[in-house]
């Protein structure tokens, strides 16, 4: 049985199905999505429902993630499934295999796409793909060497959707990116420690009220010049208000403050 995508398939469900890499799958599972790391996950829009996340996953732990003998769980999964020669020439190309980032510069409709990384094209045997992408489009996928046939496509690829200016479309490889790291990058992680603390807008209820306010900041920190009356600071605001010179408004106060030694 040649190596198609139909076996590729296959090999990736032995490796999320088999017994013997329950612990293995389920540590590489909590590394995968940073269960660890602090923050919650917010998935950005069309990426985070369950079966795009588990085949992300999945392409990971089956053609990138190493055993510890170091080699992959798909040549495992082919020394379970296969034999003879057909084993021989599956693990070959699962040693193969790489995850790219890479531009789409052709759609062949019904039968596959070549993707484009700087120098380097590969022609990918792919009639789902040709159905959904289209030319100029990029492109995050695990590919694995088939051949004569080009290059097959593992689980959890993922349309690109940041826009790429030319000068990074031109130096792709420079930008490569791990399952792992894209995977940061979809779930928007942020971690609630480093967020600074909230401050309280303050809302005044009327122009006497806020003038009170300001005049006792200012007489505290001895700014005489922000010293006026509720009068004085309307006719300021609405000279302003007139001017087409946006910044001479801030530019007055900040004269007003004069120099100081702190922003805090």
């Amino acid at each position: 049985m040649a190596l198609n995508s139909n076996v590729v398939e296959q090999l990736a469900d032995w490796c999320l199905r088999s017994d013997a890499l329950a612990d293995i799958r389920s540590a590489a599972r909590r590394d995968f999505f940073g269960y660890d790391e602090p923050g919650e996950a917010h998935y950005i829009e069309g990426v985070g429902d369950i079966t795009s996340r588990e085949r992300r996953f999945l392409g990971w732990f089956a053609f990138t993630f190493k055993l510890p003998d170091g080699r992959s769980p798909a040549e495992l999964a082919a020394a379970a499934i296969l034999n003879g020669i057909n084993m021989a020439s599956a693990i070959d190309s699962i040693k193969g295999s790489r995850y790219v980032l890479a531009m789409v510069s052709m759609v062949n409709p019904g039968t596959g796409l070549i993707l484009k990384r700087d120098d380097e094209e590969f022609i990918v045997d792919s009639r789902q793909l040709s159905r959904i992408v289209s030319r100029d489009e990029s492109l995050c996928a695990h590919i694995i060497p088939a051949g004569r046939r080009g290059w097959l496509v593992g689980p959890g690829w993922l349309q690109w959707r940041m826009r790429m200016m030319p000068g990074m479309q031109a130096a792709l490889k420079k930008f490569q990116i791990s399952p792992i790291d894209l995977e940061r990058i979809l779930q928007r992680r942020r971690d609630p420690s480093l967020d600074s603390p909230k401050t309280e807008s303050l809302r005044d209820s009327s122009l006497k009220v806020a003038v009170a306010r300001m005049t006792k900041a200012a007489k505290a920190e001895g700014l005489e010049k922000l010293i006026m009356t509720s009068a004085q600071w309307k006719k300021l605001v609405l000279l302003h208000m007139k001017s087409s010179q946006i910044t001479d408004f801030s530019k007055d106060i900040v004269g007003r403050v004069g120099k100081v030694n702190s922003i805090d």
